[in-house]
């Protein structure tokens, strides 16, 4: 008996060791928005991109290459040899990307540095789908930050320069190999799920000057990813990224930037969909000091997980609030108070997501007074089902 369990361990293990990689082809850089909202999403990064394209390809281009060829994953085999030329790949190939959905400047003016603090943040997808009928497979989230400090007030011009010396001089994509490598990426997905409706009270739109009811997608956009980023990275699932009104047969853009090509990648109707309510931001003033006061950002939102073909059974439906702290200055008068918001979301869906695996006690307890273990273990259960 011993000799048996001791053989089929090293089949086992033999097995997946020597398990054949999954062959995948790595498309390039582009934007996941659609090419007339660029200016919304990404407000920096086409300018760095015509700047810096050297025989077609940019900076960030050639960065991102470098990285991924330079790396031995762990459950993939990366062909990058057409990046110039789409139509070589077979047609039941797995191409991924990495793609921009979002970029951010943001600017305070700190009383007691008597500098000017500025935070460019960059959200990105690894999005890896289907050639044959260019359908979704799956994303992996990537972002980073990069810090600036000024005697006087950044332009545009400078943000940008700012902005190139770092993809010059850093590593942003350094992270990418143990993004991909925790991930299990399959050929194809049984169930899916997605957020498929967003809802923003019409108080935040008046209270900030970054969104407008007019351009209300661009904060949609952000959130739905944000929570999706999230989810995908804490549970390995297949998810489908948020469109507006979205329903069978939709489809995302995607702009690559070392061909100019715009392709339309259609996401399947998920199975499960999920509802996010943003009610409202609050700031409290919770301590005060002689140099610092402590304030507390809450962010509040309503989550909501359902299957429609299922008369629309709910597998989770609650309230949560995000609380985080900031100790601003007391000589400063003008705060970013978005930037911070923002912040405390994503950190909200983060710990939301985790939770799901291992509740955390301490975080139960200040996003919500009901005892929500039960719903969140069978969210759990829900979640392995789109694995």
């Amino acid at each position: 008996m011993k000799f048996l369990f001791f053989l089929i361990f090293f089949i086992l293990n033999f097995k997946n060791v020597y398990a054949e990689k999954l062959k995948i082809f790595y498309a390039g850089f582009s934007f996941s928005n659609n090419y007339e909202s660029n200016v919304e999403f990404a407000k920096f990064t086409p300018d760095i991109i015509q700047k810096t394209k050297s025989n077609g390809v940019d900076l960030i281009s050639r960065k991102l290459l470098s990285v991924i060829q330079n790396q031995n994953f762990k459950n993939i085999d990366v062909d990058t040899n057409n990046l110039l030329d789409l139509n070589q790949y077979p047609d039941n190939a797995i191409v991924f990307s990495v793609v921009m959905q979002h970029e951010e400047f943001s600017e305070e003016y700190n009383y007691s540095t008597k500098k000017y603090d500025g935070f460019y943040d960059a959200y990105f997808q690894i999005l890896f789908y289907d050639f044959s009928d260019k359908s979704l497979i799956a994303a992996i989230p990537l972002d980073f930050e990069v810090s600036m400090l000024s005697d006087n007030k950044l332009t545009n011009s400078q943000v940008k320069d700012r902005i190139l010396k770092f993809y010059q001089n850093d590593q942003p994509f350094s992270n990418l190999k143990n993004l991909i490598d925790n991930f299990e990426i399959k050929r194809k997905y049984d169930r899916r799920i997605g957020v498929t409706n967003i809802n923003i009270n019409d108080q935040i739109f008046y209270d900030f000057d970054n969104f407008s009811k007019k351009n209300s997608l661009t904060l949609k956009n952000l959130i739905s990813q944000t929570f999706s980023k999230r989810l995908s990275l804490h549970h390995n699932v297949a998810l489908v990224p948020y469109e507006e009104g979205q329903a069978i047969g939709k489809s995302m853009k995607m702009r690559f930037v070392q061909t100019d090509k715009v392709y339309s990648i259609l996401l399947p109707n998920p199975d499960y969909h999920v509802h996010i309510d943003l009610k409202g931001f609050k700031k409290v003033l919770a301590k005060t000091a002689d140099v610092n006061d402590l304030y507390l950002y809450g962010s509040f939102v309503d989550i909501k997980i359902f299957q429609p073909d299922l008369d629309n059974f709910i597998y989770f439906e609650e309230s949560l609030r995000g609380v985080t702290e900031h100790k601003i200055p007391k000589s400063q008068i003008k705060i970013n108070d978005w930037r911070k918001y923002y912040y405390n979301l994503e950190i909200l869906f983060d710990s939301f997501s985790s939770s799901i695996i291992k509740p955390d006690n301490k975080w139960l307890k200040r996003a919500t007074k009901k005892n929500i273990k039960k719903d969140l273990k069978n969210l759990n259960n829900l979640l392995i089902k789109v694995k």
